[in-house]
């Protein structure tokens, strides 16, 4: 089994990293949001008509990319803190557990 300090240092980690990712997040809405903006119709197109249907299919996706990769990394910041959780929770009931114990 780890021992505490590399329980805690494993929990630090695990937090460092989930801060980083939550960070992320907003950026990516960000660009979603940015980039829902600029839709064209076919007249607007004008003469580069031609190019709508790809212009339009690869705005729309990156649009939908950046809107998912949002809320997956909002997930992964999530689930490393409920590792970080479970191993400060794994933690505390050992150390419970040896105060416990009669010496």
């Amino acid at each position: 089994m780890p021992t505490e300090a590399e329980m805690r240092i494993a929990s630090g980690a695990l937090e460092k990293e989930a801060t980083k990712w939550d960070a992320e997040a907003p950026a990516l809405t960000t660009i979603a949001g940015t980039i829902s903006g600029p839709e064209l119709t076919r007249t607007e197109a004008g003469l580069f008509q031609i190019m709508f249907s790809a212009y339009e299919t690869c705005r729309s996706r990156v649009e939908d990319c950046a809107r998912e990769g949002a809320a997956e990394f909002t997930t992964m910041a999530d689930t490393l803190t409920e590792i970080s959780k479970a191993f400060k929770d794994l933690d505390a009931e050992r150390a419970e557990s040896v105060a416990r114990l009669k010496w």
